[in-house]
């Protein structure tokens, strides 16, 4: 009597098993789950939170202008090819649409569909650069931009404040459009114009470099070169400031003859 008790309890539990098992069917791995589970296969990468251009520049400013040439010269997904499909990203300066409006014809309308596309690709570095990033980036000079090498800019970093430098146009970091990584876009307050395009300052562009101050004399006629001040400080010297004084009158006596 035990014994077949035994033998039902036995068989009970076999089935509950082959029960239980039912639920939980082993499957073979495929040929690439067994390579990644010996380590002969890298996992697979999870794929990359990515940011759609259009609809920031269309939420995110009055950059209608930007955007609109972005999309004429089929920019939109070169920057983000640029910002996804590399590992350094990439930064973005976007100019609002009145300093477009600033630079009037024929500064932009000139250009052909290949100069637009490098001018747009000139507002771009192919890196993604935080704001704190300037600060060092400011020690390299020039910066190419991802138009090439012909298209670089200067930048300076002053106490937080980031200014973007081309031939004609001094302009400067005025706010934070995005800057998660890979893809930062900083909104700018004027549109950079390079030499390469324009040879010629355009309508709207201001040069690079200051010009020299004009240096007026002190003494005598303008465009005559005078003595130093320390040449007539002593006996001598104001004995020899008096004569050529008197030479030059003299020669200034013959050309009015």
């Amino acid at each position: 009597m035990k014994c077949a008790v035994a033998l039902l309890a036995a068989v009970m539990v076999s089935v509950s098993a082959l029960h239980a098992g039912a639920h939980r069917p082993l499957v073979k791995p495929s040929h690439a789950t067994t390579l990644q589970m010996t380590g002969t296969l890298p996992p697979t990468p999870q794929a990359k939170r990515t940011a759609n251009l259009t609809a920031i520049l269309t939420l995110d400013g009055p950059f209608r202008t930007f955007l609109g040439y972005l999309q004429q010269t089929n920019l939109v997904e070169v920057f983000q090819s640029q910002a996804y499909l590399t590992d350094q990203g990439i930064t973005i300066f976007v100019p609002v649409d009145r300093a477009f409006a600033a630079v009037k014809p024929p500064g932009l309308s000139d250009l052909s569909v290949q100069q637009l596309k490098n001018l747009m690709m000139y507002h771009s570095l192919p890196k993604h650069y935080e704001l704190a990033d300037f600060e060092r980036l400011s020690q390299t000079r020039p910066v190419t931009t991802l138009a090439g090498g012909l298209y670089t800019v200067n930048v300076t970093y002053d106490a937080g404040t980031v200014h973007v430098h081309s031939t004609w146009a001094h302009a400067k970091i005025v706010g934070s459009v995005s800057v998660d990584a890979p893809m930062a876009i900083y909104e700018l307050d004027r549109v950079l114009l390079p030499d390469t395009l324009f040879h010629a300052q355009p309508p709207g562009g201001e040069p690079l470099t200051e010009p020299d101050p004009v240096v007026t004399a002190q003494y005598g006629s303008p465009g005559v070169a005078d003595a130093p001040v320390s040449a007539c400080g002593d006996d001598d010297g104001r004995v020899a400031c008096y004569a050529a004084a008197a030479a030059l009158g003299a020669v200034m006596a013959l050309v009015a003859l």
